[in-house]
């Protein structure tokens, strides 16, 4: 199961998003959960996640968040536009894509 988190303010504008990326992974057979929880809360909830997406609207934290995560774990904002129009399907994508890139980058490191 790929576990991702999604993270704004408050939690609320991307929990809607959430739910449609949950929709779309259990109709598409994708073995994937995504959860929303408010900036603040980060740290109590990105040690059990594959990947961490923000909203567009704190993107401004992009670097401060990966700090704080130490840089275990991709984490990139999620485009504004499909943010805007609840495109799920392209959110979750992006994610899996940024668990892959990551997967595949620590294998090249670990045979280094």
């Amino acid at each position: 199961m790929k576990n991702i988190l999604l993270i704004c303010n408050e939690g609320m504008s991307t929990g809607y998003l959430c739910n449609k990326m949950n929709e779309i992974a259990l109709a598409q057979g994708i073995n994937a959960r995504a959860r929303a929880v408010p900036e603040s809360a980060l740290e109590g909830h990105y040690k059990d996640v594959d990947v961490v997406m923000i909203g567009p609207q704190i993107k401004y934290l992009l670097d401060s968040i990966r700090q704080r995560v130490g840089h275990s774990l991709p984490v990139d904002a999620i485009n504004p536009i499909d943010f805007g129009r609840t495109n799920a399907k392209a959110v979750l994508e992006h994610a899996l894509s940024l668990i892959v890139e990551q997967s595949t980058t620590t294998d090249v490191e670990d045979d280094a």
